[in-house]
């Protein structure tokens, strides 16, 4: 059942909230088969990064080039790119200025902006918006997580995390971690032309590579949520939990509101911005050397807690 199909009156909407509950309850199930596979022994660390490294640039780029693909290019994705900039400039500008006063240790504060800001729009947030809305949300996913969340994060938030780690960013690790198979994809399927038509074989086999990539990404989130919480993490945690599960979409839905983005993108857009602190906080903890153990308890944190936060703020958007 695709969003843009539902009109108001009769027993859709409910039908529609009855599978997000049972979408997101698959997703989660998968997520908890990947924790095991990893806990007990049958996937390794290595298999883990290799599994990441094939959907990141082989499934995952098809996905998103498809998506874009049958969809025609609109203004809203500009106005969408630039609200998300708005409001994870603020929310960035927020946590450096408070973070600051409560923080002493800049690995610490780093660990806590990148968590409190970046979010999982990518391996988690496309499998939920693919897995409740087919093709029909994810170029809007895509636009958020590429041209919203992406950029900046490997912009903005890299250049504060190497300020603060007293590290120097150059302008070829910056390049080199915007331009990547899921960006590449996402540009050609903008600017495909329109007349040219794919042979149907062509389309069913992309469709069959794309299509495994949300079973797969829900998997290796789960294989990533092993560390568990400690006590001492739990203020930040909590912290990071509030801003990025609660404060965030709220402020989002106020921003796309305000500025008159239409129903359907803004749930999406909504959505991503509810999703749990990035996975990949744990990967730049490590190469800025900031506190990766508090990172990874901060994601797996974050990550449990989304199980219960996005039904929750989906059923405030229905």
């Amino acid at each position: 059942m695709r969003i843009a199909g539902l009109r108001k009156g009769g027993a859709k909407p409910r039908l529609f909230c009855i599978k997000m509950n049972d979408t997101l309850l698959e997703a989660f199930f998968l997520i908890i088969i990947g924790m095991l596979a990893r806990v007990s022994g049958l996937v390794e660390e290595r298999d883990n990064r290799i599994l990441s490294r094939f959907v990141f640039n082989v499934t995952l780029p098809f996905l998103v080039f498809l998506s874009m693909f049958r969809q025609h290019p609109t203004f809203v994705y500009l106005k969408i790119s630039l609200l998300i900039w708005l409001l994870l400039g603020i929310f960035t500008a927020l946590t450096y200025y408070a973070g600051k006063h409560f923080i002493k240790d800049t690995k610490r504060l780093g660990v806590f902006i990148l968590t409190a800001v970046g979010g999982n729009t990518a391996f988690l947030g496309y499998s939920v918006i693919h897995s409740l809305t087919g093709d029909a949300g994810m170029p809007f996913a895509v636009v958020y997580d590429q041209f919203g969340n992406g950029l900046f994060i490997y912009t903005v938030l890299l250049i504060l995390i190497s300020h603060l780690s007293q590290r120097s960013l150059s302008f070829k690790t910056v390049l080199s971690s915007v331009v990547t198979p899921p960006f590449i994809a996402l540009i050609l399927g903008i600017t495909f032309p329109l007349s040219l038509h794919l042979p149907g074989y062509v389309l069913k086999s992309l469709d069959l590579v794309g299509n495994i990539t949300t079973p797969l990404m829900m998997l290796i989130v789960g294989m990533n949520l092993t560390k568990p919480v400690r006590l001492h993490s739990l203020p930040l945690l909590g912290a990071s939990a509030i801003i990025k599960l609660m404060i965030m979409p709220v402020a989002m839905y106020a921003l796309a509101f305000l500025i008159n983005i239409p129903p359907f993108p803004q749930k999406i857009t909504v959505l991503q911005s509810a999703m749990p602190s990035m996975m990949t906080s744990v990967i730049f903890a490590q190469l800025y050397e900031l506190d990766e153990s508090l990172a990874a308890q901060i994601v797996f944190g974050t990550t449990v807690i989304s199980f219960f936060s996005l039904p929750f703020i989906w059923s405030l958007l229905r």
